[in-house]
């Protein structure tokens, strides 16, 4: 009898280990989710791209072929409280994209953790990529 009642034991323990975990996968990165700041505005973004733009033809300096986000704030045209959810990452925006090639990366976010990242390509997609391939998209 004792056997009988140490398995039950046993069976409702794995049984609320196995709850725990699911809920733990499900409820942890959906709560993590939930709580990373977002794009307040995204016409901000757009706007400091063009008036980088603006100011390089005014001065007559060549447009380069991108543009990091870091850079955009240091030269002010940019808060980094308008792009929090950016914080701590590495963002480079296309100043060359061209629609008519869509798998172009656009934007480019490197993650801090392993390099790995996101590409938004020309056709508004977004792509999760790991840092070798990144790289391999940058480097073109």
């Amino acid at each position: 009898m004792n056997t009988h009642i140490d398995i039950r034991r046993i069976a409702r323990i794995v049984g609320i280990a196995v709850i725990v975990a699911v809920v733990l996968t499900v409820v942890i990165p959906a709560f993590w989710h939930w709580r990373q700041p977002l794009l307040k505005d995204g016409s901000k973004l757009v706007a400091a791209v063009q008036a980088f733009a603006a100011d390089r033809r005014s001065h007559g300096q060549p447009l380069p072929s991108s543009i990091s986000l870091r850079e955009l704030v240091r030269d002010g045209y940019i808060a980094a409280d308008d792009v929090p959810a950016f914080d701590g990452m590495e963002a480079t925006l296309s100043l060359t994209a061209d629609e008519t090639y869509p798998q172009e990366p656009l934007m480019t976010i490197r993650f801090p953790r392993d390099g790995g990242g996101m590409v938004v390509l020309s056709d508004g997609s977004v792509q999760q990529v790991t840092s070798r391939r990144l790289r391999d998209m940058t480097r073109h």
